[in-house]
């Protein structure tokens, strides 16, 4: 068995005694008919995925349940319009709150330039605490029963 290895005088060539052009086709021809095979399958599988969930959309449209709460809006704008009419209406109308207390309701802007000229009552906490003091009790409400007239 002798090999002799011819060898061109430039270097180029190929190698001429291995290669198997019949083998060459009948494997293209088996990765064709795999290929066919598997997209086949692939169509198979989503024609019988979507046959399952057709019959599932099919009984929860039946059912029609109602979501939990929160559930989303269909016009959050609308309702958001809505809120912010009643807010800027509670803010700047005069109201009763309890006739019978004489309590009212002033727009915010009356209240808070009645509140500057007035001002707020406040205490020093701090120094109480440093003091070992307790702290005022708050105001107690009045009650309907009882009266304030000093004897």
């Amino acid at each position: 068995m002798d090999h002799a290895i011819h060898h061109s005088p430039n270097g180029t060539g190929h190698e001429e005694s291995e290669v198997s052009v019949p083998f060459i086709v009948v494997s293209l021809f088996v990765l064709l008919i795999g290929v066919v095979l598997v997209c086949f399958l692939v169509i198979g599988i989503f024609r019988y995925f979507h046959s399952v969930n057709h019959v599932e959309e099919t009984v929860r449209a039946s059912q029609q349940t109602v979501p939990p709460e929160p559930r989303v809006e269909e016009r959050p704008w609308e309702q958001l319009v809505t809120v912010r009419a009643r807010e800027d209406h509670v803010l700047d109308s005069y109201a009763w709150i309890d006739k019978k207390a004489g309590t009212v309701r002033i727009p915010v802007n009356q209240a808070i330039d009645k509140l500057a000229k007035q001002g707020l009552p406040s205490h020093d906490y701090l120094s109480d605490i440093m003091a070992g003091r307790k702290a005022p009790a708050p105001a107690q409400p009045k009650t309907q029963g009882s009266s304030n007239v000093a004897k």
